[in-house]
């Protein structure tokens, strides 16, 4: 591995660790504001005539937040595959099939040759704490949401 390479990997490794660290905040993030909403959605001594006004305030604010939070949690799991990948093909013999290009840091998924299909069956398949918590953030989104349409049909 040339010196350039040997940088690359640092970073790119450096950057995994980090967005593992955020892979275990968010979740904490999500229930801890979904579940202070929910509470004070129906646990608030409000007047009658103002809790069809304030739960679904209430209730609709921690849906968005968790959503928001949700799909911020997949794109860094996103990153994190395409990291191991780049990871991947700095680390193999320069005489690999594997070719040698560098991680952009953008939004684009092209970037990392992961298809969305791809990236399912890397998440079902080895199904990690990370993709635990994926699915978990995403029921507990789904509550919230749920919760929310109650609210304003009730």
């Amino acid at each position: 591995m040339s010196v350039g390479d040997e940088v690359e990997y640092s970073q790119i490794s450096q950057d995994w660790r980090h967005r593992d660290n955020l892979t275990w905040q968010i979740p904490s993030i999500i229930v801890a504001i979904g579940g202070g909403l929910t509470a004070a959605a129906f646990g608030l001594n409000i007047d009658p005539q103002y809790i069809c006004i304030v739960r679904p305030i209430l209730l609709g604010f921690g849906a968005l937040l968790a959503g928001c939070l949700t799909f911020a949690l997949a794109q860094n799991l996103w990153y994190q595959v395409g990291s191991g990948e780049a990871l991947i093909r700095i680390a193999s013999p320069k005489g690999s099939t594997i070719p040698n290009d560098k991680l952009r840091r953008t939004l684009n998924r092209k970037d990392f040759h992961i298809s969305r299909w791809d990236f399912v069956k890397r998440l079902s398949v080895r199904l990690t704490g990370s993709a635990v918590l994926l699915v978990l953030c995403m029921i507990i989104t789904s509550v919230l949401v749920a919760l929310f349409v109650w609210s304003i049909i009730a």
